[in-house]
């Protein structure tokens, strides 16, 4: 049995990715547009956020078990189907593509966010700015902030239709726009807060 074909497995991969993961995403980019208002500002309402009793068990069941599932499961799917990218060069096949793409360098991207702020002692202002003032480490967080907001966006595109919200082409068309622009605000907004750290 081919475990990418199964409606049940896809369509929970579709909701881990919108519902936690997405979820996740819009507040973590609210939460770090805090620091338009510089260090002592930042770490005031960041600090309530660490002291959540259970915070541990939290994140593990909003955030790193839908993102092991999610992760793991994209990865067989797109070990399974074969990319015609080359062959048809359609729009979907390229956001096809570039949505598997962009979800493996989120992917590192997060597991390298984790290890570079998650395991210090502290979150604080101090530390993201640190780590930003690197012109590589800038780099590759803004591209990974960019390639985060694409594939939540060609995610929620993709979930509409299968799901069934969005069967016809007016209405994926209109959906497409609608979350093009979606993309483009969600990602100036999550790198407007990492330049808000220099």
């Amino acid at each position: 049995m081919n475990l990418s074909d199964n409606l049940f497995w896809r369509r929970l991969h579709s909701f881990a990715g919108v519902v936690p993961l997405g979820g996740f995403l819009l507040f973590h980019i609210f939460e770090n547009s805090y620091s338009y208002g510089g260090p002592e500002f930042y770490n005031e309402h960041i600090r309530p956020l660490r002291e959540v009793p259970y915070l541990l068990f939290i994140e593990a069941v909003v955030i790193y078990i839908p993102l092991a599932y999610h992760a793991f499961y994209g990865i067989y799917v797109w070990s399974t189907n074969k990319s015609n990218v080359l062959q048809y060069r359609y729009a979907r096949n390229w956001l096809y593509t570039l949505q598997r793409w962009t979800g493996v360098f989120t992917l590192f991207f997060v597991f390298f966010h984790v290890l570079d702020q998650r395991t210090r002692a502290v979150p604080s202002f101090e530390n993201v700015a640190g780590s930003l003032h690197h012109p590589p480490v800038l780099a590759f967080y803004v591209i990974g902030v960019a390639a985060a907001a694409f594939h939540l966006d060609n995610g929620l595109w993709n979930a509409l239709i299968k799901w069934g919200f969005t069967s016809g082409s007016v209405s994926q068309r209109i959906t497409g726009i609608a979350f093009t622009v979606f993309w483009i605000l969600l990602g100036a907004a999550g790198i407007r807060a990492l330049l808000n750290f220099l």
